[in-house]
């Protein structure tokens, strides 16, 4: 079976962090010429601080808990679009500045050469003509508050998003039954494996495993937790149904408006019994190490 590749699993560690620095540069190089290399230390501080964390947290977009997955994914959102923010709006009031100060050396070039005039009383009626212009330190004045805000919400969502994820990765499976050892067993009984090719899997009569109960709930779980696993395979998907007395698993892809058949495995219908007696998350564990087991690519 060919193996299959991640999509954008070596990709986003470009595309991500490359935003990220390129960002938190353009914003550290605003503070640095407009503060100096040292008023302007702390704002560049938080900036990298912000621009890091934002690289990091990269690594849990494929966590195998989908909760801290989801939240990173969110985060690295809501932190590349604050830092999008502060860095667009600190070209705009840098430009602002430039502009300023291209008029104060126009003006102070004109004056030069209204000084250079002969009497007085033109060179003031020359003045008066003379247009006011805005200083770059007043430019800068009047939106300073704006820029310092944007840096208070910078660092609100760092902790907040720092905090959250340490809380999911920490917490979210505090509540899991310390029996599940003993009441999953470490290696599912597989009485056969398919190899790579489509099964008919339509009930035939005149057999007497066909009616063999079970527990529909147990079934349920186990396909919703099939489908968590099934969230980051791109392409493939699972089905869970019933033969006789065992389930089978079965990874489908789609090709040319059909499905075939990746892999499958039996086991026995006691599976279903676990999936209700287990938290969600230790069975979908143990799942997903049973079709690891039986050469299942996930």
């Amino acid at each position: 079976m060919r193996k299959r590749k991640k999509e954008f699993s070596v990709l986003k560690w470009i595309i991500f962090p490359l935003n990220s620095v390129v960002l938190a540069g353009i914003i550290a190089y605003f503070n640095v010429t407009v503060f100096g290399m040292r008023d302007g230390l702390p704002y560049t501080a938080i900036v990298a601080l912000i621009g890091v964390f934002s690289i990091l947290i990269n690594r849990y977009t494929e966590s195998e808990n989908r909760n801290l997955a989801k939240a990173a994914f969110i985060f690295e959102i809501v932190l590349t679009a604050a830092l999008i923010i502060n860095a667009c709006y600190s070209v705009s009031v840098q430009r602002k500045m430039s502009v300023a100060r291209m008029a104060e050396s126009s003006q102070k070039d004109t004056i030069g050469e209204i000084s250079k005039l002969k009497g007085s009383r033109t060179q003031r009626e020359a003045l008066k003509v003379v247009d006011k212009t805005v200083s770059a330190q007043a430019v800068f004045s009047d939106v300073e508050s704006v820029l310092f805000w944007i840096m208070v919400g910078e660092l609100g969502l760092y902790g907040l998003s720092a905090f959250t994820l340490f809380a999911i990765a920490k917490l979210v499976d505090d509540d899991e039954p310390e029996e599940v050892e003993e009441e999953f067993p470490a290696q599912l009984e597989v009485k056969n494996r398919v190899p790579v090719k489509r099964e008919n899997f339509t009930a035939q009569k005149g057999t007497t495993k066909e009616h063999v109960p079970f527990s529909s709930e147990g079934l349920t779980r186990l396909r919703e937790a099939l489908k968590d696993i099934s969230f980051r395979l791109a392409g493939l998907s699972f089905k869970a149904v019933i033969r006789g007395d065992a389930v089978w698993v079965l990874m489908v892809k789609a090709n040319a408006g059909t499905q075939e058949t990746v892999a499958s495995a039996k086991a026995k219908l006691s599976l279903l019994d676990d999936a209700v007696r287990m938290e969600r998350t230790a069975f979908r564990e143990r799942l997903e190490n049973f079709l690891k087991q039986n050469d299942f690519e996930i």
